[in-house]
């Protein structure tokens, strides 16, 4: 299955069911066949009411990069999923880098002013994993929110910098270490810069598309 693909399950048919309120008086006075035909939709709608209850309530249920290729929630993989809250989106970022004006959630250990380079490693592609600027007669690294601005082939560069930022608090958001940490991210990053994929397995390669709806799917970039 393809990283972003979603299984939806499937429930019964409930348009069966009586919501009216006299319901339960009507239902007394049912012979044996109605009642059989309510219990009946009432089992059909079991499976949606444990859907529910399973839903995280504030934020989205998020996987390890490895465990999201099954989205596998059983106790035995307790610690590779957790529930991610709040995740900022790279956009605002990009948008929002003035302190203390409109919609500024940059976490304060990572200003915009932050330099992509060393923090992200430089790779060999002139802005799409090399962001650079000349100042002069000397090439310098461009800043995070400089590099925000680069429309990429592939933006990954703009999504795994809203996911750090994010990573650090930026927007209070919440994001496990359990799923991913700040140096996780960042070695997604070193590998998708010299290699051009990311292994989340051995054998398996993300190249841009698939790391970027890993975070969105996952609620690690909004």
């Amino acid at each position: 299955m393809r990283l972003g693909e979603q299984n939806f399950l499937m429930v019964d048919d409930m348009t069966d069911q009586d919501t009216h309120p006299d319901c339960k008086q009507e239902c007394a006075n049912r012979d044996g066949n109605d009642r059989r035909r309510f219990l009946g939709a009432g089992a059909a709608a079991t499976p949606f009411l444990l859907t529910l209850v399973s839903q995280p309530a504030l934020g989205i249920t998020c996987f390890t990069p490895s465990r999201s290729l099954s989205r596998n929630t059983s106790v035995s993989q307790e610690g590779k999923y957790g529930e991610c809250l709040r995740a900022e989106s790279p956009g605002n970022y990009k948008s929002q880098q003035q302190p203390g004006q409109g919609a500024y959630h940059w976490p304060a250990a990572v200003p915009p002013s932050t330099l992509m380079h060393p923090l992200f490693v430089e790779g060999s592609e002139y802005l799409k994993t090399q962001f650079i600027k000349k100042e002069g007669n000397r090439w310098v690294s461009m800043t995070l929110g400089e590099a925000l601005a680069v429309n990429a082939a592939g933006q990954v560069h703009f999504h795994l910098i809203g996911a750090y930022l994010n990573k650090m608090g930026g927007n209070g958001a919440v994001i496990p270490d359990s799923v991913l940490t700040a140096q996780d991210v960042l070695v997604m990053w070193q590998e998708y810069a010299r290699r051009g994929y990311y292994e989340p397995m051995a054998g398996i390669r993300w190249y841009a598309e698939d790391i970027v709806n890993y975070l969105k799917s996952n609620g690690i970039v909004g």
